[in-house]
């Protein structure tokens, strides 16, 4: 007798450039904030620096440290890369807002009978401002999950202690996010459905080479095409 497959009960969304755009907003603004320095240090115009910092993403790819590439193309001591990192990630973000339907999908989930997880990556103190900014509080989500890069935590773990905490299967949780390389890749090794936003530069980055990465279980334009997924119909994906 063929084993039925799990309901689903729990969606986890990741958080930049897949409930707001991040890569068109402060990515934007902390490259153009860096061009200004850069500029001064290479004695370039502030647009040149700013087309340096797009072609060694392009080069080197969207998770590397470019401010290190640029630092050693350029022979700067190297203080200068985590100097020009941190202008970078250290922006203003008071004007950021999430995608139109982002909360009315939030919400219909949770009415719905699903645990609802926002699990995002980075510095501690800004990810949490830009949740507060955003108004993306406890009344969106179940459990909301900071994991810090500088403190080599991963989200493979964080989706596993999750699943502990909460008494979950792999098999009955949802991961939604934009980068293959990252929640996506760690939630299909550990038999999660896996969606992708097809939205901002690690998506762009996915088009490009495709064959080098996992192909995740669905992709969608809006948050709200989550809703019409046949996997919330409790069937198998195919």
């Amino acid at each position: 007798m063929q084993k039925n497959p799990r309901k689903i009960k729990a969606i986890i969304f990741d958080l930049d450039d897949t409930l707001y755009d991040c890569s068109g907003t402060l990515v934007v603004q902390g490259r153009r904030k860096v061009a200004k320095t850069i500029a001064r240090l290479i004695n370039s115009s502030e647009e040149e620096a700013y087309l340096l910092q797009l072609q060694m993403e392009e080069k080197y790819g969207v998770k590397a440290n470019i401010y290190e590439k640029i630092a050693s193309h350029y022979h700067l001591p190297g203080t200068y890369a985590q100097e020009l990192l941190e202008e970078f990630i250290h922006i203003n973000i008071s004007d950021i807002t999430v995608f139109p339907d982002v909360k009315e999908t939030l919400k219909r989930l949770k009415a719905q009978g699903y645990w609802v997880v926002l699990v995002t990556s980075g510095d501690k103190e800004i990810q949490r401002k830009k949740i507060d900014v955003m108004g993306l509080n406890n009344r969106y989500f179940d459990d909301i999950v900071i994991t810090e890069r500088n403190k080599n935590q991963s989200k493979k773990a964080c989706f596993q202690r999750i699943m502990k905490r909460y008494d979950l299967h792999a098999e009955e949780i949802i991961c939604v996010g934009d980068k293959i390389d990252d929640e996506l890749a760690a939630s299909k090794s550990l038999g999660m459905v896996s969606v992708m936003f097809e939205h901002g530069r690690h998506y762009k980055a996915y088009l490009k080479a495709q064959d080098k990465y996992i192909k995740p279980d669905y992709f969608i334009k809006h948050i709200k095409d989550i809703l019409e997924l046949r996997i919330l119909n409790n069937l198998q994906v195919t």
